[in-house]
């Protein structure tokens, strides 16, 4: 598929080359879209380059604040700081809340987002509601939806935090011992191929903003066991997935355990297809489609 012919910097707090998350693989990913992506970081940005060139800069959300406001920029929002510290109480989101309040005054911004909730909870809060919403695009050649996962016992999860399911896995594992519940924990080269021998996804998240690797697990047409959070929120969301209430999960063991199970005795009788929502909002073509109409915007906005 043919490149936008625009080079663009993107800006983050970690260089996208050498570490792994959420943000730095959505920035990799943008030289999937774009000719030509420079990364810049607050140790190594260049201003006046920036202007001389006249060269977009696109921002994680509160990593505007760090770009003078006479330099248009456009801003992604990847999650909504409030609604994360609401579900976690951590100091350093109570931070990423206040910046983002900040950040959502900043003059000379052009928002996009990767959920509709997330636009719609910018607007309902702030005022700065994404212009654009952008899904996370999958390499639908790689996560190819080919299962290959006859008599698999194999449970994979990503429960690497407390707010994303890890405490929940071990009660979870021992009351289903017939099954394996091991985490996805492998390199990105490596992922599609482990989840091509898994039987299902579980995703046991109390925040998202749009989860990368849910996405990637439905694209691979995986059955998933997710909570109601991030881009299950959305009006457009995934209906082909297994859903239950983030506080179910973290608050109600006996409940859980017979949702799992529900879950889990379903995967003899029904037929999962989440991979077509996949096909329908989160392929390379389309993200490239809506990309050009937020280069167009930010033209006609910043000439």
């Amino acid at each position: 598929m043919e490149k936008l012919p625009y080079h663009i910097v993107h800006y983050s707090r970690y260089d996208p080359e050498t570490t792994t998350g959420g943000v730095e693989t959505f920035a990799r990913n943008l030289r999937l879209v774009f000719d030509e992506v420079t990364f810049m970081t607050p140790e190594r940005r260049d201003f006046g380059w920036v202007q001389r060139e006249k060269i977009p800069v696109v921002c994680d959300n509160q990593r505007v604040l760090d770009w003078p406001e006479d330099i248009p920029v456009i801003g992604f929002q990847h999650g909504v700081g409030a609604v994360k510290f609401s579900a976690t109480r951590k100091f350093n989101h109570w931070r990423l809340q206040r910046a983002q309040r900040r950040a959502a005054r900043r003059r000379n911004t052009l928002w996009v987002a990767c959920a509709q909730w997330i636009a719609e909870t910018f607007e309902r809060l702030y005022g700065s509601g994404a212009a654009h919403v952008i899904y996370h695009p999958i390499d639908i050649k790689r996560f190819d939806g080919k299962l290959d996962n006859e008599g698999s016992r194999l449970i994979l999860h990503d429960a690497r935090f407390k707010h994303k399911g890890r405490d929940l896995i071990p009660p979870l594992a021992a009351h289903f011992p017939d099954w394996r519940f091991e985490p996805l924990n492998c390199a990105p080269d490596d992922v599609p191929d482990r989840m091509r021998s898994a039987r299902a996804f579980l995703h046991l998240s109390r925040y998202e903003g749009n989860s990368i690797v849910c996405n990637e697990a439905m694209a691979m047409n995986l059955p998933c066991f997710f909570t109601r959070v991030g881009l299950m929120q959305d009006r457009d969301r995934p209906q082909d997935v297994y859903l239950i209430d983030p506080d179910v999960a973290y608050h109600d063991l006996p409940q859980l355990k017979e949702e799992v199970g529900r879950f889990l005795d379903s995967l003899a009788t029904t037929t999962y297809a989440p991979r077509q929502w996949t096909l329908a909002h989160a392929t390379h073509q389309q993200s490239r489609a809506t990309w050009q109409a937020v280069m167009d915007d930010f033209a006609q906005q910043f000439r």
